[in-house]
């Protein structure tokens, strides 16, 4: 029981760090009044193509020795270290918000998906015998995701803290994840 636990907190919380500049995202698709099955759909896509990406990847891990898979650990801690130092650009997020078919919201989600990526392949490599639950987790978390932006899409007040907090607080997750697979995996 207290493993499936732990997968299921391991899916939110590598989930969450990865996705809040999503949430921003959709909030944009959302607040341009994009029709909603539009970005749920590509949102679901873009995602799909980002978890593809990623067990490729973790597929590859396998091939290493277990006692080096905790190694894994540099890529969401170099991730966060350079969002920290560098910063993360703003307008960027804005500027990507223009296209209106669900190939285009699938596109933005997947070049947006370059973290997410680095964060999940170490997590799959280590966590081999819940991958499914994970994934299952993530499926359940995009449609809350998509509830999400749709309700911040409404108020202006909210996506503007979103967008100031949500850039400072995902480089100290992913130092945290990072720190956790190098330490105790």
């Amino acid at each position: 029981m207290t493993s499936t636990f732990a997968a299921v907190a391991t899916g939110i919380t590598t989930f969450v760090a990865t996705n809040i500049d999503d949430l921003v995202l959709l909030t944009l698709f959302f607040a341009r009044r994009i029709q909603p099955r539009r970005i749920v759909a590509g949102q679901y896509l873009g995602f799909s193509a980002i978890v593809l990406v990623s067990l490729l990847g973790a597929w590859g891990a396998f091939a290493i020795p277990h006692q080096w898979v905790r190694l894994l650990g540099v890529l969401p801690l170099a991730l966060g270290l350079k969002e920290l130092l560098l910063g993360h650009r703003a307008e960027s997020i804005r500027s990507r918000v223009e296209g209106h078919g669900v190939a285009s919201v699938a596109l933005i989600t997947l070049s947006n998906g370059a973290d997410n990526i680095g964060v999940y392949v170490p997590v799959f490599a280590v966590s081999r015998a819940y991958i499914w639950l994970i994934l299952f987790t993530y499926l359940v978390l995009i449609a809350i995701w998509c509830i999400a932006g749709r309700l911040l899409g409404n108020h202006p007040a909210v996506l503007s803290f979103v967008d100031e907090w949500g850039q400072r607080v995902t480089p100290l997750v992913f130092i945290a994840l990072g720190t956790y697979i190098l330490v105790f995996r």
